[in-house]
């Protein structure tokens, strides 16, 4: 399995997290996700899921169709075993024209 996309969707996620200006905890606190998958999400050291990535956006305030297609690309170059069902159960209709 290659970190690419599971470095990138990380870094990505930091930076909409200071770009808000919240710490972790507080990041913690607005999405629902423990303080430990939050930064293993946003350092990298685990490909989230699907859910967890949107929970952060949304307590960001990020646009959460992108997320979401930004996460299926992540997924797809990671070659994540735990990721095929979850691309596979992503409507597609949700992801057409977001590019």
């Amino acid at each position: 399995m290659t970190t690419g996309g599971r470095k990138q969707l990380g870094i990505d996620l930091d930076e909409l997290r200071l770009l808000v200006g919240l710490s972790y905890r507080e990041l913690a606190r607005r999405s629902g996700c423990a303080r430990s998958t939050v930064h293993d999400a946003l350092t990298g050291r685990r490909f989230p899921r699907l859910d967890t990535v949107l929970a952060i956006a949304r307590a960001c305030g990020g646009d959460t169709a992108r997320w979401r297609l930004r996460w299926v690309a992540a997924c797809r170059r990671s070659g994540a075993a735990h990721c095929a069902d979850d691309v596979t159960a992503v409507d597609q209709t949700q992801l057409t024209g977001i590019l």
